[in-house]
């Protein structure tokens, strides 16, 4: 879905002068994946401070891991940072 999603960005911003912005979605899958990452990054916050020991997530697209990052920017026990070369940028979750 990225892939067609970019190739219709460039298609159709190629002789534009201003840029506009294609954005595809099917079956909500965009928002679907949105809330599954919204729990991981719950549910991986609260075992980082049960093991005391950090996790290294899986490479994620930019998208994933601003998600993971805005989840829990606000969680006073817990911080977030990316490793690692596109396309295999991970989030790793460590305690404050």
């Amino acid at each position: 879905l990225d892939a067609v999603q970019y190739l219709s960005n460039l298609a159709v911003n190629r002789d534009s002068e201003k840029y506009k912005r294609v954005v595809m979605d099917t079956e909500n899958y965009r928002s679907k994946r949105q809330e599954t990452l919204i729990k991981l990054a719950k549910r991986l916050s609260n075992k980082v401070q049960k093991t005391r020991k950090k996790i290294v997530l899986e490479p994620m697209n930019p998208f994933e891991r601003r998600v993971i990052h805005s989840t829990l920017q606000k969680d006073p026990r817990v911080i977030t940072h990316s490793e690692g070369e596109e396309p295999y940028r991970k989030v790793v979750i460590s305690l404050k």
